[in-house]
């Protein structure tokens, strides 16, 4: 009872799959053989590695409580092997906010609101669990900031500021509660507030709403409140110049562990320094591929620029020797290497008959030197 509500609900429900293999049996009988068998069976059953540990967590949540009492001399959970899934970054898709934002005018008020509420998770990156639990109080609209106070960590406070985006969805879900709700919401202390079935004022279950909205073919299947606070968290990494301690500081992350799936983001700020490579990059793509077609470097830096004048010419940007890449370009220059011939010799003479061509059709020669 010295934990926090929801880790309580979690607990029982992962305890479930534990207390189906090994429920009958007497506390103190289990061994470490018994652990290691139930993820045995567990993972042939195809259950999620988090959905394994999560349950082995709860047994061992179970034998902590008996070894404070003395009901067991050690908790054999410990030193057990779990599965393990390798950590990803689960970001909001292209697509997800839009969704979320059309249910901003939905008629059902739940729907409305948990909208919301996954917003302000993608546009302040708190936990949807915070913002479900947030009440009035912790909200300081004139500083524009919202004050955390049950966080998942030790319970600890936390301040997290709010942009003018987050101000806004604040607004409008207190004129929807106090307009549009008053005889039901008037007095709620939370933010997000809804009515239990014996008619008490509750947080919001904004997960079971989510899933109401899926059913509904409102949004996709896979949107989750949480994406955003991953979304939140990738984009500061990606675009601003915060450290991992100033991130962590504001999403409520306390271990530098929890930001090491975040930081491959961070290379994406690298581009302007690859992009300086570049102008070396141009001179070598064009030594590989003339060495490749066997034609001079010249012959392709002339048709580059040739390429180039084009391109300017429809007012499009310098597009660089990616032009090289295009198998048309590749195929053009091939063609070139063929007339040319394979030995200098032979691309010498090539190049003084097209020389003498130009010149003779320059001098108004004969009308089959100028067909020719």
């Amino acid at each position: 009872m010295d934990k926090k509500a929801n880790t309580r609900r979690s607990e029982e429900t992962h305890i479930k799959p534990a207390l189906h293999a090994l429920g009958t049996r007497p506390v103190k009988s289990l061994t470490a053989e018994d652990i290691d068998g139930f993820i045995v069976r567990q993972t042939k059953d195809g259950k999620a590695p988090d959905t394994i540990r999560n349950a082995v967590a709860a047994i061992s949540s179970v034998l902590n409580f008996c070894r404070s009492r003395n009901l067991v001399v050690a908790n054999v959970t410990i030193g057990v092997k779990r599965p393990r899934a390798e950590p990803t970054v689960k970001r909001m898709p292209e697509g997800h906010q839009g969704a979320l934002m059309t249910q901003l005018a939905h008629p059902k008020y739940r729907y409305r609101a948990v909208a919301r509420l996954a917003l302000l998770v993608r546009e302040t990156g708190a936990r949807p669990g915070e913002w479900a639990a947030a009440r009035w109080d912790d909200l300081h609209l004139d500083q524009q900031r919202v004050v955390f106070k049950n966080t998942k960590y030790k319970r600890m406070p936390r301040t997290v500021p709010l942009t003018l985006a987050a101000m806004a969805l604040l607004t409008s879900q207190l004129e929807d509660i106090t307009i549009n709700h008053f005889d039901k919401f008037a007095d709620s202390e939370w933010i997000f507030p809804t009515l239990s079935r014996e008619g008490e004022l509750t947080p919001i279950q904004y997960t079971g709403t989510l899933r109401d909205m899926k059913k509904d073919k409102l949004i996709p299947k896979t949107l989750r409140a949480h994406n955003g606070r991953h979304e939140f968290i990738s984009s500061l990494v990606e675009s601003s110049d915060l450290d991992d301690s100033r991130i962590m500081s504001l999403v409520g992350h306390h271990s530098p562990a929890s930001m090491q799936i975040y930081t491959h983001a961070r290379n994406v700020r690298f581009l302007p320094q690859l992009e300086a490579l570049e102008e070396g990059r141009r001179k070598e793509r064009t030594q590989e591929l003339a060495k490749a077609i066997n034609v001079p470097p010249a012959v392709i830096d002339s048709y580059l620029v040739h390429m180039r004048a084009l391109e300017q010419a429809d007012s499009l940007e310098d597009p660089g020797n990616e032009l090289l890449y295009e198998p048309n370009s590749v195929q053009k220059l091939t063609a070139v290497a063929n007339r040319l011939g394979s030995s200098e010799s032979e691309r010498m003479r090539t190049l003084l008959e097209i020389r003498a061509r130009s010149a003779r059709g320059r001098s108004g020669g004969t009308q089959t030197d100028r067909e020719a």
